[in-house]
């Protein structure tokens, strides 16, 4: 099976963070096997803002918000997620669905 594809500007965000190293780690980094997956799931909570906050300053200026809100900022966004607003949470609640289901199938391709 191939790899998923991802598009360059999303290459660019981390899809792992390594505590332990204190480590963001990339789509390249995994598929070329320099490195390994380190599941959303095992990092505490603080660690996982950590990543998607990482993952949000590596993308566009402008993100998308719910439907009954305007478009956030970065920076907006980032503060939101820091001070666990409602958009905040959903915010993490997203990127956590999106990585597990990313790193998921990576991880059978490289089997």
């Amino acid at each position: 099976m191939p790899f998923p594809i991802i598009d360059r500007p999303s290459q660019k965000k981390p899809l792992c963070y390594d505590p332990v190293r204190d480590k963001f780690i990339y789509y390249q980094e995994i598929i070329t096997g320099k490195e390994k997956i380190i599941p959303v799931d095992s990092l505490s909570d603080d660690d996982f803002k950590k990543l998607v906050i990482k993952r949000v300053r590596s993308g566009p200026e402008v993100t998308g918000g719910p439907m009954t809100s305007p478009f956030h900022s970065r920076d907006d966004t980032i503060n939101e997620i820091k001070n666990g607003t409602e958009f905040g949470q959903q915010t993490l609640l997203a990127e956590k669905a999106v990585l597990r289901d990313l790193l998921s199938e990576i991880e059978r391709n490289l089997e």
